[in-house]
């Protein structure tokens, strides 16, 4: 679909802006906000931008802030031959050039987490003062088993919303309250298949080990305590690796508990800013 079309079928607001990628593809962005460093907040897969409103809120008061829709998802084109992470995480390094942004954290949610590290690795140490991953990077070394993303992929081609909505969902508590539930839907799921399928193909050869040690930024995670996080095995990779353990909460922690989730990013981002 044109681009075009798709921000008008979309209803793309006002705020919205789009970038030219090398490869024609046009991408979706909001930046606002001044102060530094800037903050590039990069979404889950199968997610849209939106997924930060509050945190974006939250931190324009005192820094730049910027959030795109990553190629694939929400009002960004979809017409690329190859999908992978490391493709997208060059989307979002050439963001932060043409936006001449100085020094930047990488904020990355889930999928967001690896391509914020591809982002990273290009951009360079000179630039980034750090990656703060979102209920991601729990241990660089596991692989996801084969069995499960071939569930997962079935699922998709079989009804992708279906498929997709299940997961996503699933990924939260039982006892979320409703309204939860229906942010995390209306910002989820909503997507062209296609990217997210071949996206998902590419996963099981990602080797998250590697782009952890050669982005070679300090990296926070803010993750829910559902799975541990390998603190040790991703210092092989990460010396200085920190986590911030969030209970009682899910895969979104940003939209489950905000006001707590934003507490942990500050601490993260002054630690970063520091150099501690």
């Amino acid at each position: 679909m044109n681009t075009l079309l798709l921000l008008l079928v979309l209803g793309a607001p006002a705020s919205d802006k789009t970038l030219r990628l090398a490869d024609g593809l046009e991408m979706a962005y909001v930046e606002k906000g001044e102060g530094g460093p800037a903050l590039v907040f990069v979404h889950c897969g199968n997610c849209r931008k939106e997924i930060w409103r509050e945190t974006l809120d939250a931190f324009q008061g005192e820094h730049r802030v910027v959030a795109m829709d990553l190629p694939g998802h929400g009002r960004s084109g979809t017409q690329r031959a190859e999908w992978s992470i490391p493709a997208l995480g060059a989307d979002v390094a050439a963001l932060v050039e043409h936006l001449e942004l100085g020094k930047v954290i990488l904020v990355g949610s889930s999928l967001g987490g690896p391509v914020s590290l591809e982002a990273a690795r290009r951009l360079g140490r000179d630039r980034v003062l750090g990656v703060v991953a979102v209920d991601t990077l729990q241990n660089v070394e596991a692989k996801w088993p084969e069995e499960s993303r071939r569930r997962v992929l079935d699922s998709y081609r079989s009804d992708f919303r279906k498929g997709c909505r299940g997961l996503m969902l699933g990924l939260l508590p039982e006892d979320t309250p409703g309204p939860t539930r229906d942010r995390v839907a209306e910002d989820t799921c909503g997507n062209d298949p296609r990217p997210a399928i071949a996206l998902l193909e590419t996963l099981g050869a990602y080797d998250q080990a590697s782009a952890l040690r050669e982005a070679g930024v300090p990296v926070w995670a803010i993750n829910s305590t559902v799975y541990a996080t390998a603190v040790e095995a991703n210092r092989k990779y990460s010396p200085s690796f920190q986590v911030i353990p969030m209970e009682g909460v899910g895969h979104f922690p940003q939209v489950e508990r905000p006001a707590e989730f934003q507490q942990h990013l500050r601490r993260a981002i002054r630690s970063l800013v520091s150099g501690r």
